[in-house]
């Protein structure tokens, strides 16, 4: 419930036109509640989080639903925010982009206007910088998919 208020919240604020981390932000309060929370939540909920996480990620590219479109950036600013929650996603995001999925991320941002597309990239490969956990494991899928 934590998750789908803050998405809403975010698709309320101009989430999905302004992008992560977009200068003069006015969610940042109500996106920081739902970073403390689930925060809070980690300790005993981690898996149910990081399915919750993952289970939006995949629902979100499969619809052209308005709060579908903003999941991923969604999902991106908590990421930004929440290191915690980047190192508990990341192996297992990784693990599910398969040639399909990879398809769908491509058609869920082919419409995406490519002043806002490369913000998300920046945002992608900032997040892939500060990407501890599953490093390797990720740098072998970048390795494996741009060069297969």
């Amino acid at each position: 419930r934590v998750l789908s208020c803050g998405l809403k919240d975010f698709c309320a604020h101009g989430g999905a036109e302004a992008g992560p981390g977009a200068p003069g932000d006015k969610r940042v309060p109500k996106i920081a509640s739902v970073v403390g929370i689930l925060g809070h939540l980690a300790s005993r909920h981690a898996g149910s989080i990081k399915q919750e996480l993952l289970r939006m990620f995949h629902e979100s590219l499969g619809s052209s639903r308005e709060h579908h479109k903003a999941t991923v950036p969604f999902l991106l600013q908590l990421a930004l925010m929440s290191p915690a929650l980047l190192a508990a996603v990341s192996p297992e995001l990784v693990d599910s982009l398969k040639p399909p999925v990879l398809n769908q991320l491509h058609q869920h941002f082919s419409a995406v206007p490519r002043d806002e597309l490369e913000g998300v990239v920046g945002v992608v490969v900032h997040l892939l910088c500060h990407t501890s956990a599953g490093a390797l494991r990720t740098l072998r899928f970048l390795l494996a998919t741009a060069a297969p």
